[in-house]
């Protein structure tokens, strides 16, 4: 009897052995995956959130999956600055290899409050708002995937709309660099098109300002509005007051994204937001793998999408040609 305990007793002591190398090894011979941060502006718009999305797809077409082979953790900055900077610093700390940023404002300050490589997406107008890639390519230690579609070609299926237009009223918020650059794009090549611009800027989104810019714009008889890449603008409650003033003027509206089509604007023509997502997903993969930042050069959009709010024309009484109804990707009634 005594000899069967003692038994039991050496292999309990060398079952408990066993699995305490077992763990140490797990702990110190195997690597660490390699952890991502993901930074999002806001979930308030759905755009971001189709871009998050879309980001993961990406990873995992190349072969990353979260709990598999990387350590992935989202952080939403809820539209604050400081929970922005807060999530890039935490980031830092637990030694994230790459942070993929969706928004322009978090890209920045990612890049400002770390040394971390950064992949952004859902971004517009990278190059006049900081995201520029630098002369020297060694310097660089960002790239990604913008959301930018040249206002020429939005400007050419708000035309198929309207082919009468002639007077053309441009809206942004001038503490949005993004905001500015997209509104000027616009004004460029409209008037290149020989359309009279009339271009309101707003300090911020105080209604009291927008309602009177919005004012200042019917009284100068534009007949439709265009809406560029504006982060305040295209906050569902600030789009929807646009919308709602300007229809009962009988002015439609163009906009960015199919969402903002979704909250009452005209038409979108704008990228595929999962598909700039997946082409983010696909950037940071490469980096995983081993690229340097400057060997994954910056990309636009590879697929674009023509949206429309076939009510909304309806309201406004506006007869669209088959051709410009044959090329609508989401139509919403």
């Amino acid at each position: 009897m005594k000899n069967q305990r003692g038994q039991f007793v050496v292999l309990s002591l060398g079952l408990g052995f066993f699995l305490v190398g077992a763990y140490l090894s797990c702990q110190f011979l195997t690597p660490a995956l390699p952890r991502l941060g993901v930074i999002q502006w806001t979930d308030e718009i759905k755009t971001f959130e189709e871009s998050r999305q879309g980001v993961m797809e990406g990873l995992r077409e190349e072969g990353y999956q979260d709990g598999l082979n990387i350590r992935l953790q989202v952080i939403n900055a809820q539209a604050d600055r400081a929970l922005a900077a807060d999530a890039a610093r935490e980031f830092q700390r637990q030694g994230a290899r790459i942070i993929i940023t969706l928004g322009t404002i978090p890209s920045l300050i990612a890049l400002d409050v770390t040394q971390i490589p950064v992949v952004y997406c859902t971004v517009g107008a990278p190059d006049a708002t900081g995201l520029e890639r630098p002369a020297d390519p060694a310097a660089s230690r960002f790239t990604g995937t913008s959301m930018e579609v040249p206002a020429a070609e939005q400007l050419h299926f708000l035309l198929l709309a309207l082919p009468g237009l002639k007077r053309l009223g441009i809206l942004n918020c001038v503490v949005t660099p993004q905001g500015v650059a997209t509104a000027q794009s616009a004004q460029v090549a409209a008037q290149a098109r020989g359309l009279i611009v009339i271009r309101e800027e707003i300090t911020d989104d105080r209604p009291e300002l927008l309602k009177q810019a919005l004012a200042d714009l019917v009284q100068e008889q534009i007949q439709a509005l265009f809406i560029p890449t504006d982060p305040v603008l295209n906050v569902p409650k600030n789009l929807k007051l646009i919308c709602q003033t300007a229809h009962r003027s009988g002015i439609p509206v163009m906009v960015s994204s199919h969402g903002l089509v979704e909250l009452g604007a005209l038409m979108a023509y704008h990228c595929d937001f999962a598909e700039i997502g997946r082409q983010a997903g696909r950037q940071a993969a490469r980096l995983l793998a081993g690229a340097r930042v400057q060997a994954v050069a910056p990309e636009a959009p590879l697929i674009k999408r023509l949206s429309l709010n076939l009510r909304v024309a309806q309201e406004l009484n506006l007869k669209l040609s088959r051709q410009l109804l044959s090329q609508v990707d989401n139509l919403y009634q």
